[in-house]
C-alpha cells in the first residue's frame, strides 16, 4: 500500500508542479498582454497629433490643387481694340472685341488709328468690364 500513496503523491506532486507551470506562464502572458495594450494604447496616444497634422496637410494640398485648377484658364485667347479717338485722357474710345490673336487686333487698331488723325490705341487680353472700376480691365494691354 505504501506503494500507492507513493505514486498518488507523485501524481498529485507532479500535477500541482504542472498546474503551478501553467498557472505562471498564464500569468507572464498576462502580464505580456497588459504590456502590449499598455503599448498600443500609449502609442494610440502619440498616434492623434500624428494623424491630425497629416490631415491637415492633406487637407492643404487638396486644396491648392484645386485653387490651382480653377487658375487655368481653358477659354481662347480673345483680344479686344482699344481706339481712343479724343487722348488717353479723354476716356472716350472706340473698343471692339473677338479677335483671335495679337496680330489682327493690331491692323485693325492701326487702321482705325489712321481714321481719327493717328489716335492712341491698345489692344487688350481677356478684357472684362469692372463695376468697381466703372472701366475694362484686360490681362495685358499692348501697343507696339
Amino acid at each position: 500500500m505504501g506503494t500507492v500513496k507513493e505514486a498518488t503523491y507523485s501524481i498529485a506532486s507532479s500535477s500541482m508542479q504542472e498546474i503551478a507551470l501553467r498557472l505562471a506562464l498564464v500569468n507572464d502572458l498576462s502580464i505580456k498582454y497588459r504590456l502590449s495594450l499598455q503599448w498600443v494604447h500609449s502609442s494610440m496616444k502619440n498616434a492623434q497629433p500624428v494623424i491630425f497634422v497629416i490631415t491637415l496637410f492633406i487637407t492643404l494640398g487638396v486644396t491648392l490643387y484645386l485653387i490651382n485648377r480653377s487658375e487655368t484658364r481653358s477659354e481662347p485667347e480673345t483680344w479686344s481694340s482699344f481706339v481712343y479717338t479724343n487722348g488717353y485722357n479723354s476716356g472716350r474710345y472706340k473698343k471692339v472685341d473677338d479677335f483671335d490673336d495679337y496680330p489682327s487686333c493690331r491692323s485693325y487698331s492701326l487702321e482705325k488709328s489712321a481714321q481719327y488723325d493717328q489716335a492712341p490705341w491698345e489692344c487688350g487680353l481677356r478684357c472684362r468690364f469692372d463695376s468697381s472700376r466703372q472701366g475694362f480691365q484686360c490681362e495685358t494691354m499692348n501697343n507696339e
